[in-house]
């Protein structure tokens, strides 16, 4: 494993540049679409390495919609991450939230995009045309 890792490090520059591009793509394509990329402070440096968005609040689709409609086109998405305390294994385990809490909000609103650095600009194409039509 660490050989693969080590492999990798060689080309870091070159993946971080794909992956930036991936993001920026989905930026652009989703303009006028109810959704907000993963936001980053514009004085941070992130490496982009997955790309995310989350719905607008009030709209009728779901992250599982757009799940399930790009299923049918064989293409994967994931959703955000669940919160730890939301995890049946921790069901039973103390916590500590906000009266709003974000990761909740972000579970239930939030998507994470194929962002593979070997998709193409038109695979690419194809996923925002999707989410894009499910919204009309």
């Amino acid at each position: 494993m660490a050989g693969i890792g080590r492999g990798q490090m060689h080309h870091i520059g070159e993946h971080i540049a794909q992956k930036r591009a991936i993001y920026h793509r989905y930026k652009e394509g989703f303009t006028g679409v109810p959704v907000e990329m993963n936001p980053y402070v514009p004085c941070s440096e992130p490496n982009f390495w997955l790309s995310c968005f989350t719905i607008n609040k009030g709209q009728a689709v779901t992250p599982d919609d757009i799940r399930l409609e790009l299923a049918k086109y064989n293409i994967e998405s994931r959703p955000i991450w669940k919160p730890m305390h939301l995890q049946p294994v921790y069901a039973a385990n103390d916590f500590i939230t906000l009266d709003d809490p974000v990761g909740e909000d972000i579970f239930a609103r939030g998507l994470c995009l194929p962002s593979d650095n070997k998709m193409t600009e038109e695979q690419q194409q194809v996923v925002i045309e999707i989410i894009d039509g499910l919204f009309k």
